[in-house]
């Protein structure tokens, strides 16, 4: 009963609602990775923050107003009881050399997104190849798994009617059996972790139904030089060292002085001397605000060192990397 099973089961198609090639399943993981939507969002949040650094530079409009009660018992004569005063303000900033750096920190930052989403999108892809050349090499061992049980169960057709007949002995009949036996254990063992893999490549792909993959296994083949210069792992740490270093440039900057100019216009009530009448003033001012702080207690100093010291281990980072991708093409193209 169990041979006639799975001898049904070999005759059976796959029956399936999507088929898959390896194109298709680099496509489709690139489409539906949640990582790469993920950094997606990154990007518009760093753009959004380039938005937030420009802002420091554009002109800054406010208005104000008030409303005062005073108690008769405090006041003199010339303060109304009901006092009101309206005010609006322009400011803009002339020189602030911080902010010009700030704003190089965030553009460096987009960049950075962008390189590390590229570097997602080919994890993604590499994970999704992986997994694709690993059902299609299940897939091919469950072939000659399945091949190897029909010529076991056509041998063992003809050792039992010899047996049957009486023109074998019982050994080679049990013999026959064993070898049947031991096919079929071998065909459902590919054909589970054929089906395990198919497992595998549907959750990350984030799809209910595959057919078997399609395509021919080919070995992959190398080219050093252009893998470890084009690495896009690299890549991200080669940026993440630029951002480092206009971090360093961010926290020089930041006792430079900063030159803004306003203007104001506003307008109040007031007891008018010495008729004591009540009178609205109203008028504007402008001018220019320095701000320059000469003396930090070594704040500055402190944080331009963290800044250089994170640079540094990005630096190390990127030939510890080098390093990996070397060692590592190097085994490869010695299998």
């Amino acid at each position: 009963m169990k041979k006639q099973l799975v001898l049904s089961l070999i005759a059976m198609p796959l029956i399936n609602a999507y088929s898959i090639t390896l194109e298709e399943t680099l496509n489709i993981a690139e489409k539906n990775a949640t990582k790469i939507k993920l950094s997606d969002k990154d990007i518009e949040k760093v753009e959004a923050q380039i938005k937030e650094a420009k802002s420091n530079i554009m002109p800054q409009a406010s208005i104000t107003g008030s409303y005062t009660r005073w108690d008769p018992n405090y006041i003199t004569g010339f303060t109304p009881k009901n006092q009101y005063s309206a005010k609006a303000g322009l400011t803009q900033k002339i020189f602030d050399y911080q902010v010009f750096n700030l704003i190089k920190v965030a553009e460096s930052n987009l960049e950075l997104q962008k390189v590390i989403k590229e570097d997602i999108k080919q994890q993604v892809k590499d994970t999704a190849r992986r997994l694709f050349l690993t059902s299609l090499t299940y897939k091919e061992i469950m072939k000659i798994k399945e091949e190897n049980l029909k010529y076991w169960q056509e041998n063992y057709k003809y050792v039992e009617a010899k047996y049957n007949a009486g023109l074998l002995a019982k050994y080679d009949f049990m013999r026959a059996s064993s070898q049947l036996q031991s096919a079929i254990a071998d065909y459902e063992n590919a054909k589970a972790n054929y089906e395990k893999s198919i497992e595998d490549l549907k959750r990350f792909l984030m799809i209910e139904n595959i057919t078997p993959p399609e395509g021919n296994l080919e070995k992959l083949t190398y080219n050093k030089e252009i893998n470890i210069e084009n690495n896009t792992a690299l890549k991200v740490i080669k940026q993440q060292i630029k951002v480092a270093q206009q971090q360093v440039e961010y926290q020089k900057s930041a006792n430079y002085p900063s030159l803004s100019a306003f203007l104001n216009y506003q307008t109040n009530n007031q007891v008018k001397y010495p008729s004591a009448s009540e009178v609205w003033k109203k008028g504007y001012n402008l001018g220019l605000s320095l701000n320059w702080t000469l003396f930090d207690g070594f704040a500055k100093d402190s944080r331009v060192l963290q800044a250089k010291i994170d640079k540094t281990k990005n630096e190390i980072t990127y030939q510890d990397k080098i390093m990996e991708l070397k060692t590592t093409l190097n085994k490869t193209l010695a299998d």
